[in-house]
């Protein structure tokens, strides 16, 4: 799957690809945008053909455990 996020959720990520992709995947291809509401992060997907959204709230980011 193809996720094509904004700049604002792309600043936020660590792994984002500079150049564009082509979409072989059969779940289509995906926009993501970044958004506070409550002073929560919220990430909305929307899908390219059917504009089918998905909403997270409260996306954290991942904590590293370090095991000795």
């Amino acid at each position: 799957m193809i996720i094509h996020c904004t700049k604002k959720l792309a600043a936020k990520l660590s792994d984002v690809s500079a150049e564009p992709l082509m979409d072989s995947n059969p779940l289509g291809s995906w926009h993501a945008n970044l958004y506070t509401i409550d002073r929560r992060n919220c990430v909305m997907f929307c899908h390219d053909q059917t504009r089918f959204v998905l909403l997270m709230v409260g996306v954290k980011k991942a904590r590293t455990v370090i095991h000795t």
